[in-house]
């Protein structure tokens, strides 16, 4: 989703540059953190460390029988540990990439973090985060990259949780990559490998320009935006993860089959008739910043144009068909009974009205009840 026509605006005022064209954060990513240990996790690791060599995964004690140290690191006074991952096709894994990784075990005294990629599961992040906030290195600005789902809530968890969230800078990223794990056996070297199919090239944006060079470099397509458009961004996503995983998960359905489900059509206009509000809301409390009177007003126009309830009903019909046979994630962590992350997106939406706008958004509580 490309909002173009904001960038037209640009030609109105320099001051709305800031706004919708120009990413603030232009310094250094590397050497980068990644903290989180799954599909997408990894498929980042492999894929950044091919643009720069500087990744470090972080994980926790239990991963440590995968994981591997150099021969030459063997007698270091510190363990020096490395995850190997292979990155497959989906058709017929052949081999992507095969990288080791250097990892880091959670709770080990290493050095201070100068920039963290989060790909945890939403519902883990702030745990995660608060396992490794006192190593982020806050005299430097540390910057924090969000590219999980429900970046919004977590962005906004950060906020409440930390005090000292001001003394980082938490940026926020977007990925239409799909990835999953597959069991993968080295039978050389006893040790279990890290395998990831990339199911599905997409496309990723973030705030941050170096982030997405280092992306560009191993061929990834997407781009830099800026917060307003970036944010933007976010709520559509938001919108379709707070119709689509919900409601698979309680018709145990994939994708595509909520179209032809009439009984959901009334569900699913309610959540984003209460999403929309909300959004709407957020977004136009952001754009008061901008002093251009007429520049406010033509992204006035194209906040409520962009997440009306038709256009994000569009929106989302259109993710439906495009992942039709995709099975939701939180639909596998259902089956899986595993915790999902409906309170970081159906609750993010009914706790930010209630909270912030007293808005009752009903429909949006129902999901979260009827999932968990």
């Amino acid at each position: 989703i490309r909002p173009h026509h904001l960038i037209i605006l640009c030609c109105k005022s320099t001051k709305i540059k800031l706004m919708t064209t120009s990413c603030v954060q232009r310094d250094l990513i590397f050497p980068m953190h990644i903290l989180g240990g799954g599909s997408i996790g990894l498929l980042f690791a492999a894929a950044l460390q091919r643009a720069c060599g500087d990744v470090t995964m972080l994980l926790k004690k239990h991963h440590k029988p995968r994981l591997s140290v150099t021969s030459c690191e063997k007698s270091s006074t510190a363990t020096n540990y490395f995850a190997p991952v292979q990155v497959c096709r989906p058709s017929d894994r052949q081999i992507i990439t095969t990288c080791d990784i250097r990892a880091e075990i959670i709770g080990d005294v290493h050095d201070a973090i100068k920039c963290l990629l989060i790909c945890t599961k939403a519902n883990d992040a702030i745990t995660a985060l608060s396992s490794i906030w006192d190593r982020l290195d806050r005299k430097n600005a540390a910057k924090v990259i969000i590219l999980s789902n429900g970046a919004l809530a977590i962005r906004d968890s950060i906020q409440r949780h930390f005090n000292d969230h001001q003394d980082v800078q938490i940026i926020t990223a977007t990925t239409t990559h799909g990835a999953y794990t597959e069991q993968s056996s080295n039978t050389e070297s006893n040790i279990s490998e890290y395998c990831v199919v990339h199911a599905g090239e997409g496309l990723t944006y973030c705030t941050n320009n170096k982030f997405i060079d280092a992306c560009q470099k191993v061929g990834w397509k997407g781009g830099a935006l800026s917060e307003f458009e970036m944010n933007m961004m976010l709520w559509k996503k938001l919108a379709a993860n707070c119709v689509i995983n919900p409601l698979t998960a309680i018709h145990g359905v994939k994708n595509g089959q909520l179209l032809s489900l009439e009984k959901t059509e009334r569900t699913i206009t309610c959540i984003l008739e209460e999403l929309s509000s909300i959004a709407i809301l957020e977004m136009e409390s952001f754009i008061q910043a901008e002093e251009d009177v007429e520049v406010q007003a033509h992204l006035q126009r194209s906040i409520r144009e962009e997440l009306s309830v038709d256009f994000l009903k569009s929106f989302v019909t259109k993710v439906m068909t495009d992942t039709s046979d995709n099975i939701s994630s939180m639909l596998q962590d259902v089956n899986a009974k595993r915790t999902t992350e409906v309170r970081f997106l159906n609750g993010y939406v009914a706790h930010l009205g209630k909270e912030k706008y007293s808005i009752d958004c009903q429909y949006n509580k129902d999901m979260c009840n009827r999932v968990e």
